[in-house]
């Protein structure tokens, strides 16, 4: 019996090794995906425009250009004929648009004129 002792002991010592437990992904997920919105959060709080400090140039090019508009009332379509009659009327329904823009027949140099609004504020834009 002294010999089945041991053999059955032998049998009944192995032990049985437990499976370790599956833990789940998304508590993982859902710390990572916060942390990214968190770190792009905090980027795009820091990447907002700061304001500029008005400077002595920006000032005098503000004042250059409000002396750049034109205040006279654009010629009337009626005293020109064929393009010229079309390029009259175009000026006087988008003044503000020409306003803005450089003319580039160098009318500035040479008649003084603010801007491409100038040359329909006289019959220089029909030459």
């Amino acid at each position: 019996m002294g010999k089945k002792n041991k053999q059955n002991s032998k049998i009944h010592t192995t032990k049985t090794v437990p499976k370790p437990k599956k833990r789940s992904k998304y508590p993982l997920f859902a710390l990572a995906l916060g942390l990214i919105l968190l770190i792009s959060g905090v980027y795009f709080f820091y990447q907002k425009e700061k304001p500029q400090n008005p400077s002595f140039e920006n000032a005098t090019l503000k004042k250059e250009n409000v002396d750049l508009r034109e205040k006279r009332p654009t010629l009337s379509p009626q005293s020109f004929k064929g393009k010229s009659q079309s390029a009259y009327e175009v000026a006087r329904a988008i003044p503000e648009v020409l306003d803005r823009l450089y003319c580039y027949c160098r009318c500035r140099e040479s008649f003084g004129h603010k801007n491409l609004l100038s040359c329909y504020v006289e019959n220089h834009a029909a030459t």
